[in-house]
């Protein structure tokens, strides 16, 4: 017998989900495959700043942030991301209230006034964001293949001279 149950399945039964999480669309505040998330049952309509848990037409698991709350649908950007989603509310199976960073330190999001300061902030730079996210990610990598390591051969990381 299978015991495995998708996400909504367990929110549905016992109002709360715990895990990891896969993807890098909520960094850098929360990273893949190392901060513990805490999911619950959400009750009622979503405010700005939520960081909902829904279920695309396919099946797929996603959980981004409500950077606009409309009349019959949310719009919803992932902090690593540009581009908008409107999600209904009979898409959203539950809203994140918390997580574990590096699996240690509990971040409560309705308490740290650091996370409603992050929230904010990344919400209001949203429309200079590609800005942004072009200097990160062209610093990570000139950062990667500048500053590698010496000693590591390019035929280790698969590539041939």
């Amino acid at each position: 017998m299978n015991d495995l149950k998708s996400i909504k399945e367990i929110l549905d039964t016992t109002g709360k989900y715990t895990g990891l999480t896969w993807g890098r669309s909520m960094e850098p505040l929360i990273h893949q495959q190392r901060d513990n998330i805490i999911v619950v049952k959400n009750k009622g309509r979503l405010k700005k700043y939520d960081v909902p848990v829904y279920v695309t037409k396919n099946g797929k698991y996603i959980m981004h942030r409500v950077v606009k709350v409309c009349d019959d649908h949310y719009v919803i950007v992932g902090d690593n991301l540009l581009k908008k989603e409107y999600v209904t509310d009979d898409m959203i199976c539950g809203v994140l209230v918390g997580f574990y960073k590096n699996g240690k330190r509990y971040v409560d999001l309705n308490k740290s006034a650091a996370y409603k300061i992050y929230a904010r902030i990344w919400v209001a730079l949203l429309p200079v964001r590609p800005v942004l996210l072009l200097f990160t990610r062209g610093y990570s990598y000139i950062k990667r293949h500048l500053f590698k390591d010496k000693n590591t051969p390019d035929t280790a990381q698969g590539r041939k001279r």
